[in-house]
C-alpha cells in the first residue's frame, strides 16, 4: 500500500469514528435502557439545587455514552492495527516527572489560552448573543455546591480528560502515524474547534472564541507531541474551563500573557520542531476536512451511516496491507 493509500486509511478511519461514534452511543443507550436526555437544552437562570444535580447526573451518563461510542471503535481497531495498550494513546507519564507535566501544561497554557480567555473577559463587559443554556449557567447563582458539581461534569474536570483522550490521544495519533506531526495537530485542531456548535453565532465573541479554540487545540497538540503524554494538555484543558468571574479570569488573563512572555522562546523552539515535517498541501487537507467533516457532522442527517462505510474502508485498505506485507506494520 502506498503513501496515500496509509494517508487515505488514516482519515477515513479518524473522521469515520468521529461521525459514527454518536450512532453507537444512541445503540448503547437503547441497550442499556436508560433514560439518558440532553440536559442542556432545559437549563435555566433559575434552576434550583436538587434540578442541577439530576442534570449534572443525566450529563454524565450522555458523556459516558457518548464517549463509549467512539471508542467502542478505537480500542479494537487499535488493538487489531498495533496492539496498542492506553499508554499508546497518552495516557502514560512518557518518563517524565509529575512536576515536568504541570509545568508543560501551564507553559502550554500561557502560550495557547490568552487569547480565548481574553475574549471571554471582554465579552463578561459587553455581552454577545450565544446558546440560552451558556447565558443561563453563567447568569445563574455560583454560591452553591451544585453549581460546581455541574461546571465539574460540563466543564472543568471530566470533559478536559474525555476530549483530550479522544481528540489528541485518537485523532491526532493516528493522524499522526501517517501524515506527520504537524498536519495530523492541524487537522485534529480544526476538528476539535468546529465541533464546538455552541460557537457557530455569527457575532465577534463567537468568532473570538473560535480562533481562540482553535489555537488551544493547537497548542495541546504540540505539547502531547512533544511529550508523548497527554496529562499537560489535560492540565491546560482544565484552566480555561474552569468558570472564573470578570476580576478572576482578567487575572489570569494577565498571568498568561507575562508567562508568554517568559517562555515565548522556548515555546518558538518546540513548535518549529513539532511543525518541522509535512507539506503544506497535507496542512491544508487535513485543516479542510477537519472542518468540513465537524460541520457537516452536525447538519447532515443520516451522515453516521456514511461514517461507518468509512471506517470499514479503512479496515480493508489496513487489511490488504497487512497481506501484502505479511505481518503488521
Amino acid at each position: 500500500m502506498n503513501v496515500w493509500q496509509r494517508r487515505s486509511a488514516a482519515v477515513l478511519e479518524v473522521l469515520g469514528v468521529f461521525l459514527v461514534g454518536g450512532l453507537l452511543a444512541s445503540w448503547l443507550i437503547q441497550l442499556s435502557r436508560f433514560a439518558v436526555n440532553n440536559p442542556l437544552p432545559e437549563l435555566t437562570i433559575n434552576i434550583n439545587g436538587a434540578e442541577l444535580v439530576a442534570a449534572a447526573r443525566q450529563l454524565l451518563a450522555l458523556l459516558l455514552f457518548q464517549y463509549a461510542g467512539y471508542f467502542l471503535l478505537i480500542m479494537p481497531i487499535g488493538w487489531w492495527r498495533r496492539h496498542r495498550g492506553l499508554a499508546a494513546y497518552g495516557l502514560t507519564k512518557a518518563s517524565h516527572t509529575w512536576t515536568a507535566l504541570l509545568l508543560a501544561g501551564l507553559g502550554t497554557a500561557a502560550l495557547s489560552e490568552w487569547l480565548v480567555l481574553g475574549v471571554g473577559f471582554l465579552n463578561s463587559f459587553h455581552p454577545s448573543k450565544t446558546e440560552p443554556w451558556r447565558e443561563a449557567f453563567f447568569d445563574m447563582s455560583w454560591r452553591r455546591w451544585e453549581f460546581w458539581l455541574f461546571s465539574a461534569v460540563m466543564s472543568w474536570a471530566l470533559v478536559p480528560v474525555l476530549e483530550e483522550v479522544f481528540f489528541q490521544g485518537y485523532c491526532r495519533r493516528r493522524l499522526a502515524e501517517d501524515w506527520g506531526n504537524g498536519p495530523a495537530i492541524i487537522g485534529t485542531a480544526c476538528l476539535f474547534t468546529f465541533e464546538h456548535t455552541q460557537y457557530q453565532i455569527p457575532n465577534a465573541y463567537n468568532v473570538g472564541m473560535i480562533v481562540g479554540l482553535f489555537l488551544s487545540a493547537v497548542g495541546f497538540g504540540v505539547v502531547f507531541a512533544w511529550t508523548r503524554s497527554l496529562f499537560p494538555a489535560i492540565v491546560a484543558h482544565m484552566i480555561f474551563d474552569i468558570p472564573m468571574t470578570p476580576k478572576w479570569q482578567g487575572l489570569l488573563v494577565l498571568v498568561l500573557l507575562v508567562g508568554s512572555l517568559l517562555i515565548w522562546r522556548r515555546g518558538l523552539a518546540i513548535v518549529q520542531e513539532v511543525f518541522s515535517t509535512g507539506k503544506l498541501l497535507a496542512y491544508w487537507m487535513l485543516a479542510l476536512l477537519g472542518t468540513a467533516c465537524a460541520l457537516a457532522g452536525t447538519r447532515v442527517r443520516g451522515l453516521e451511516y456514511l461514517g461507518l462505510g468509512f471506517v470499514v474502508l479503512a479496515v480493508i485498505l489496513e487489511s490488504l496491507e497487512r497481506r501484502t506485507l505479511g505481518r503488521p506494520r
